[in-house]
């Protein structure tokens, strides 16, 4: 059951104005649609799954300062297409083994995008990056 490639159709990123003092960054990954797609690469259908990535930078009064949204598709494949476009249908999820895949493929390729817009921006990061710090000698 895994994603097979990742289309995106939209990347929007704006800041509202300059961040002073602390932000909280939040990133998820909302699924909007699904469709049943013919993959004749792979000789089976599949599934496109419609998606969108937002990274929101709240301030300490609780107001958006920016945000970053990718909007694209996920192509994802399984042995029961019927049984996953039936319960989208019925109730607008998938189920837990494919939301799983769709959801950490979307947010890897959505962190990616996510860290070199938010530096285009001036913004901070969407997630901790790693960093050298001095050595304590004293520790050893």
């Amino acid at each position: 059951m895994p994603v097979i490639g990742i289309n995106i159709k939209n990347v929007n990123a704006k800041k509202n104005e300059e961040i002073i003092g602390a932000v909280k960054v939040n990133s998820n990954t909302n699924i909007k649609d699904i469709k049943e797609q013919d993959l004749p690469a792979l000789r089976q259908k599949g599934l496109t799954v419609g998606f969108d990535f937002k990274t929101d930078y709240v301030n300490d009064k609780n107001k958006s300062v920016a945000e970053i949204v990718i909007s694209g598709d996920a192509f994802f494949i399984d042995e029961d297409i019927e049984k996953i476009i039936k319960e989208w249908k019925k109730d607008k999820k998938l189920p837990e083994e494919a939301n799983l895949q769709v959801i950490n493929a979307v947010m890897r390729r959505g962190i990616v995008r996510a860290i070199s817009l938010s530096e285009e921006l001036q913004l901070p990061p969407p997630i901790a990056l790693p960093y050298a710090k001095k050595e304590d000698k004293n520790s050893r």
